[in-house]
């Protein structure tokens, strides 16, 4: 029985070299002994199993089973029994050692090599004052991080495994009690509905989770922050963890999540809803800005006061494009800027980037291509995205900021206050998992509102939000 095992194995591996098959004597009795190279810690093999064999094999009594001798003195903490061939093929690609006992009987013991790189700042989600501690490729240790910050048997979670190839394990968590028990319910159904050969990270999941989604907008948040993580567990929300992948999944959403940041708990709630305020016209500016220059100068110039007008004309006199043409240029440049700092190496990224920004502005200019205020409102709309680091919104503001300029181009201040409630109507369409998008401003939630564009202090936040929740009562110091 072992000898099939072990020449099926060689067939489906092709014989690989990194598939090592040993051989072992316990008072003549054959032990065979399968592992990856490649995944398993030679130093575990050595100082543990091979040691706790050699052991065994002096304490061995031919009245006794050998499995459950094996099971009982073997050096090592996890250990699982095997009933399959399947069973075989998974813990070997899992780091785990297998031993063929007897025929029927295997046991798999868990050697893994540690391939993942230690614990590191965030970096693309910095904060000021909050821990410095992100997630790994690990997520044995993901998950270490978040049940750090919560101590409660109530953290459930639910284990699945996804992909024909890759059999990507990935966790739902949950804290039973406080999340919404029919949330958690559609994205286990969800995820068991995906037929898919390989799941590699976290981005992928994703995708697949967000495809009945038509809007652009993000409907999960992506972070590599187990702080961030934690409070959304606390506050009712459901979140995946995925292997071989340093971010985390959170869901269900809405638009004002991308306006909250951790360094907001630091701060008292007064100062920090002026923070919040700027968000949220940093996010209007990067969107409508540049549709509303074109319809006020190509348009609407009545708008304008006559000494300013005269100066915006001035300045366009001498560049041969229309507005619509001049500011998708600049879009354009300034977007390939700011892709090629984020792929350029950190060292010398962002001066490369800032002269590039500044050398290209006062090229264009010199050259009559684009006018000085155009440069000026371009500026300010790059420099009010950078604001927000989620890649998906960011990719979605620039759609809207196009289709505003077309509006605005087209039909002046009118074509941009259609496309405005177009915009509007849009967000307030979106779901994330059967939540509306716009919490906890349509519908209305005054718990929410109590923690959106105006932060009240933490005494007067005394419940969660009643659309993520079945228990909105937080306990919060009178």
């Amino acid at each position: 029985m072992n000898n099939k095992i072990i020449n099926k194995l060689k067939e489906e591996t092709n014989n690989s070299s990194y598939i090592i098959y040993r051989e072992k004597y316990i008072k003549g009795k054959r032990i065979d002994i399968i592992y990856h190279e490649a995944l398993t810690s030679q130093d575990k093999l050595s100082d543990f199993i091979f040691r706790s064999l050699d052991r065994i094999d002096n304490i061995y009594n031919d009245n006794n089973f050998l499995y459950d001798t094996i099971k009982n003195n073997i050096a090592n903490i996890k250990i699982k029994d095997i009933n399959n061939y399947n069973d075989i093929v998974n813990y070997l690609n899992n780091g785990f050692v297998i031993l063929l006992i007897e025929d029927d009987y295997s046991l798999a013991l868990e050697v893994k090599q540690n391939l993942s790189r230690s614990i590191d700042k965030p970096s693309t989600e910095m904060t000021i004052r909050s821990s410095q501690d992100s997630f790994t490729e690990n997520i044995e240790t993901n998950i270490g991080l978040i049940k750090r910050r919560i101590k409660t048997n109530k953290l459930w979670n639910k284990d699945l495994f996804i992909g024909r190839l890759t059999k990507t394990k990935i966790s739902i968590l949950h804290i039973d009690g406080i999340s919404n028990d029919k949330i958690e319910k559609y994205i286990v159904d969800k995820l068991n509905s995906i037929e898919i050969d390989k799941l590699i990270d976290s981005g992928t999941l994703k995708h697949l989770l967000q495809k009945e989604c038509k809007s652009i907008f993000p409907t999960i948040i992506s972070t590599e922050r187990p702080d961030k993580v934690s409070d959304a567990l606390t506050n009712g929300k459901t979140v995946i963890v995925v292997d071989n992948s340093p971010f985390a999944l959170i869901m269900p959403i809405s638009l004002n999540d991308f306006f909250i940041s951790e360094d907001d708990k630091d701060s008292k709630s007064f100062n920090n809803s002026l923070t919040r305020i700027l968000r949220y016209i940093a996010f209007f500016i990067t969107v409508i800005t540049p549709g509303t220059y074109i319809a006020i100068t190509t348009f609407n110039q009545e708008m304008l006061p006559l000494e300013l007008l005269i100066n915006f004309a001035s300045q366009r006199s001498t560049v041969p494009f229309p507005a619509f043409f001049e500011a998708l240029l600049m879009l354009i440049s300034f977007d390939i800027l700011r892709e090629s700092d984020m792929r350029i190496p950190n060292v010398g990224g962002s001066a490369i980037s800032v002269v590039g920004a500044l050398i290209l502005g006062e090229a264009a200019v010199n050259a009559g291509i684009v006018s000085p205020i155009m440069i000026i409102v371009e500026a300010i709309t790059a420099i009010s995205a950078l604001l927000f680091t989620e890649p998906e919104l960011i990719n979605a503001i620039k759609w809207y900021r196009l289709l505003f300029m077309i509006g605005g181009t087209t039909f002046g201040m009118f074509g941009v206050f259609m496309v405005f409630i177009y915009f509007l109507t849009n967000l307030a369409s979106i779901k994330s998992f059967n939540k509306p998008y716009l919490i906890p401003y349509a519908p209305l939630s005054i718990q929410g509102l109590k923690n959106s564009i105006i932060k009240f202090p933490l005494n007067k936040r005394n419940k969660r939000d009643k659309y993520y929740t079945n228990n909105i009562i937080r306990k919060v110091e009178k």
